[in-house]
């Protein structure tokens, strides 16, 4: 409701590649390039990513795929309350709320991410676009500086 709704605003049709990953799938992805053939596409082992609890996305735009400003999409993100993965790894974006890996996998969950302009909701429920006013009426950064 507020990430992909306000990155759309400025121009990115984002859709999520990778989402919730069980045990076995990030072994997979881990494995690859190591036990694999292929590229290391991952630095987290199973149980060690928070894709693993369900917290973390990865994205791509549906026209540009990889070539995007990711800083400009990682102030969104952060406007929107996620952390933007690193150098590297610009795709992903997680909701840790402070917590660890360890502390995901002892069973803590963050608290759920208030939307930061309460017209996101009426925007999501009507099924209507964000708009850019909506997000200058909310006192939102322009992402574009």
């Amino acid at each position: 409701e507020c990430f992909i709704p306000t990155a759309a605003v400025y121009g990115y049709d984002l859709r999520i590649t990778s989402g919730f990953r069980s045990l076995s799938e990030q072994t997979q992805i881990y494995d690859q390039g190591r036990t694999i053939d292929g590229h290391i596409i991952s630095e987290a082992s199973a149980g060690k990513s928070i894709h693993n609890y369900g917290f973390a996305v990865d994205v791509a735009d549906r026209e540009r795929a990889y070539d995007i400003n990711w800083i400009k999409l990682g102030k969104i993100g952060a406007y929107c309350g996620l952390e933007q993965g690193p150098e590297g790894d610009y795709p992903h974006f997680e909701h840790r709320g402070g917590l660890t890996t360890a502390d995901f996998a002892a069973g803590l969950r963050p608290s759920p991410l208030s939307l930061p302009c309460p017209i996101m909701d009426v925007r999501a429920k009507a099924n209507q676009s964000l708009t850019r006013t909506d997000l200058n009426n909310c006192g939102a950064p322009n992402f574009n500086n």
